[in-house]
């Protein structure tokens, strides 16, 4: 028991037990602090009370329970010792046994027996069930599975009658939900294997009985089963990232032929499907005319199941299943939903083709595929027989499908593939030919940013001469030769070569379009032509784009602080059109596409009859290289006005003229200038300079023209502008000077500037004089450019006219006809080397 709790005394109360005896002797604070001290330890002796009583409770009550268990099971103990005594008890078992024969006849007997048949039958068959379900999965008889297991379902709902099986055979109900589980299998794998084109239609209208006898689906649910299925599966295979693209289009073609076949065969033409269900549901096994049970006919004979099967119930032995079938598909409903799939088809395509025909990188893998898919395409129109999983059958051609499911006549390739595979071909020619019309910011902008060109775009290339006589080094000299004579130096050939190669690429894949050009089978001639046609535009444009690239870079060159560099630059660039324009044999052959083996025969017919399209670019590629000469000719005359206007104002224009010193005796007592002043000539001279620093051969007629158009400007508006203090005598040297810039840059074709400037010149002179002067004036100019042409290199190439005239006259005088001379003969031996100049004087 547990022990009272003590009450704690206080020790200013000593009659804790007196009431009356505490008012008495204490105060009410104290009186007010017991009371409050003594609730307090009333309350904590409730609290252990309460704890103690608790634990002690739940032991009591287990300990209990214990015992109350222990007496049940002691009992139960007894009981059974007892029973065993009893049943172990020979006497009794001698008179159990005794009676019972005693009692049994015949016919109980039997009845037994047959009972114990019964229960061993529906054993047997559940047993056997799952390993038949199993094998029939594995080779794909979907609707034998579904049989096994309608049969199955039927003898688990079997009422025996006599016993009751559920409790007295526990492992009837395991077996069963090991059949059961199979259900959801049949079902998917079904499904599943309704994605699987290369069947024929025998198999699928068996798998889409297998769904409407375990699914419990309708003719129209199976029809809309099977075409979405089909769908799902073409959806994957376009979706797919694991296959390669030329199995893709395989898949998807005979997806789309197989299921239309389908479709018109098990609902159209013969309705399989109608068929199927009838003899399921009249004999349970399709096909079969035997008179034994459905369901000995179901189970292999192998399992031995015929033996116990007799025992079964009639119901069971007699069964055939009932289907809900639904409402009969009208023909036009089929075709209907025929129609509608199809669309879906090529909306899917339509949307994924693009994207799965880029693993086609180029044209040749294109054309293969194409080929592929067109030798499929005519295989499976035209054959009638196909290749099953299970079997091969005669059905339903491809035409006849699609006119009795379609009402018309269809081609998979001009209705889903045709245009993609064409809008790739040309997205394939438009994405090199972006390529190409960006050489000139990807490839050249890098050089020109860099100045990488500028140390060498003048450069005339030195020509090593062959070590050997073999034709290989003498090939490769005469290649060496010619480029340097075009101005191709090395970055202009690898640029050029870029240029090239990207045509040369395009055109050699392109070309293989062009081996089918003759055959018009799935309108290839058609497409080709298109192809084709698209191909040389596309070049034209990528090309003019190009040149505009170049000009666009010419126009960056302005931003340049360093002119000279910029000068440089652009006449490189300038001289890659021209090179390109000139030399590049893949230009034309882009823009006249033909098969391979017609090349040699445009290259002979090039320079007679171009394409007007390659005289176009041609033209333009021409037009930007003199563009690019532009900032050199402003340069050029820029700097020749600066050094005319040097060399005219160093010199003095009066009687002290250091040129005159210079005169000879033309004839008559008359001297004249034979050359023009230094401070002229050098000026002149620094053109000619600059002419041979930029490689003068490689300037066409047209900048030459250019260039002199302009320096003749200048030179006008120079003479124009200087105002000296002339006296005859200089103003006699001037015009000299003008006769002869004017015959360097002009020809001696005078313009109206320089008329007026040599008349305003003539107005220092006397005119008497000059009459004297002027039939003696041009001739003595001629000769003296005659006498530059080595020095000023091509300015002083005058009319052929005044040439072979001045020439002659020079070649008499001087009886030299092999030497040009560079000034009047002195001679060979005097006192002095240059007295013959005073002596004349």
């Amino acid at each position: 028991m547990a022990k009272s709790p003590q009450v704690k005394q206080d020790a200013t109360a000593e009659h804790n037990d007196d009431p009356d005896q505490l008012f008495v002797e204490a105060s009410v604070a104290e009186v007010r602090a017991i009371e409050q001290r003594t609730r307090a330890d009333i309350e904590t002796q409730k609290q252990e009370l309460r704890s103690m009583v608790g634990e002690q409770y739940l032991e009591l009550i287990s300990a209990a329970d214990a015992i109350v268990a222990m007496n049940k099971n002691a009992h139960a103990v007894l009981d059974k010792l007892d029973s065993m005594q009893v049943a172990c008890d020979i006497s009794t078992i001698k008179k159990r046994a005794a009676a019972v024969r005693s009692d049994q006849d015949e016919k109980g007997h039997n009845q037994k027996r047959q009972h114990l048949f019964a229960l061993a039958a529906l054993i047997k068959s559940l047993a056997d069930v799952p390993e038949q379900i199993w094998h029939a999965l594995e080779n794909h008889r979907y609707l034998h599975a579904a049989r096994l297991y309608a049969i199955a379902k039927r003898v688990h709902d079997t009422d025996m009658g006599f016993v009751d099986v559920q409790a007295a055979f526990p492992v009837v109900q395991r077996q069963w939900d090991a059949v059961s589980f199979f259900l959801p299998q049949i079902i998917q794998k079904s499904t599943a294997f309704l994605r699987i084109p290369d069947q024929t239609s025998e198999s699928v209208a068996e798998i889409l009985l297998s769904l409407m006898l375990l699914d419990g689906q309708v003719y129209l649910g199976t029809m809309e089963q099977l075409l979405e299925v089909r769908m799902a599966a073409i959806n994957d295979m376009v979706s797919s990232k694991e296959h390669r693209l030329p199995y893709q289009l395989k898949e998807i073609i005979q997806l789309v032929q197989r299921t239309l076949v389908h479709v018109y065969e098990i609902y159209l033409q013969r309705p399989l499907l109608v068929n199927c269900v009838e003899q399921l549901q009249d004999n349970f096994m399709m096909g079969s005319s035997s008179t034994l049970p459905a369901i000995t006919r179901v189970f292999a004979p192998s399992t031995n199941v015929h033996l116990l099967m007799r025992y079964l119930p009639e119901n069971v032995q007699s069964y055939t299943p009932h289907l809900e079938t639904g409402q009969p598909l009208l023909p036009g409903d089929i075709r209907q939903f025929a129609q509608a799939w199809i669309q879906n088809v090529e909306e899917l395509l339509e949307g994924h083709l693009d994207t799965m025909l880029e693993q086609a990188d180029t044209h040749q893998s294109l054309i293969q595929i194409r080929s592929r898919v067109w030798d499929l395409l005519e295989s499976a129109e035209s054959n009638h027989r196909r290749s099953g999983i299970i079997l091969e059958t005669k059905g339903a051609s491809w035409k006849e499908t699609c006119e009795g499911l379609l009402e018309r006549p269809y081609s998979l390739w001009d209705n889903m593939l045709r245009d993609p595979f064409n809008r790739h071909a040309r997205k394939l020619i438009d994405t090199r030919c972006q390529a190409l019309a960006n050489q000139p910011n990807t490839l050249i902008s890098k050089r020109v940013q860099a100045k990488e060109a500028c140390p060498v775009a003048l450069d005339t290339t030195t020509l090593p001469l062959p070590t050997s006589s073999s034709s290989d080094a003498i090939q490769t000299f005469i290649k060496s030769l010619t480029d340097a004579a075009q101005g191709r130096h090395r970055l202009i050939q690898e640029t050029q070569a870029a240029f090239d190669d990207a045509l040369q690429a395009m055109r050699s894949d392109v070309e293989h379009h062009m081996t089918l050009s003759d055959k018009n089978r799935f309108q290839c001639k058609t497409d080709t032509a298109s192809i084709k046609e698209h191909f040389e535009s596309s070049c034209a444009n990528a090309i003019s784009e190009y040149t505009s690239g170049l000009r666009k870079l010419l126009g960056e060159l302005h931003s340049w602080t360093d002119e000279k560099a910029a000068n440089d630059m652009g006449i490189f660039i300038g001289r890659l059109a021209h090179a390109i324009a000139i030399s590049s044999k893949e230009l034309p052959r882009a823009l006249t596409l033909s098969k391979p083996s017609t090349h040699s025969t445009l290259e002979l017919r090039s320079g007679i009859d171009k394409d007007p399209r390659v005289k176009r670019l041609q033209q333009e590629l021409i037009d930007t290289y003199h563009q690019a000469h532009d900032s050199w000719i402003n340069m050029v005359s820029s700097k020749f006005g600066h050094a005319l206007q040097k060399g005219l104002s160093e010199n003095q224009w009066n009687d002290q003229c250091a040129a005159a010193l210079l005169w000879t005796n033309v004839g008559d007592d008359v001297l004249l200038p034979i050359q023009a002043t230094n401070g002229v000539e050098r000026a002149v001279y620094q053109v000619c300079q600059e002419l041979r620093r930029v490689n003068s051969t490689m300037l066409d007629k047209t900048i030459m023209q250019a260039l002199k158009k302009q320096l003749g400007e200048t030179m006008a508006s120079t003479f124009q502008s200087f105002k000296p203090e002339l006296t005859e005598k200089g103003a006699i040297q001037l015009i000299f000077d003008m006769y002869f810039v004017n015959m360097v840059l002009q020809d001696g074709i005078f313009t109206e500037e320089m008329k007026q400037c040599i008349e305003n010149t003539k107005e220092h002179i006397d005119p008497i004089n000059w009459a004297t002067f002027e039939p003696h004036f041009l001739p003595s100019v001629e000769r003296f450019c005659l006498k530059q042409t080595l020095i000023l290199g091509i300015l002083t190439r005058p009319n052929r006219e005044t040439y072979e005239r001045t020439r002659k006259t020079t070649a008499t005088s001087n009886q030299q006809h092999n030497v040009v001379p560079l000034a009047p003969q002195a001679p060979r031996f005097t006192l002095l080397p240059i007295g013959h100049l005073s002596l004349k004087a």
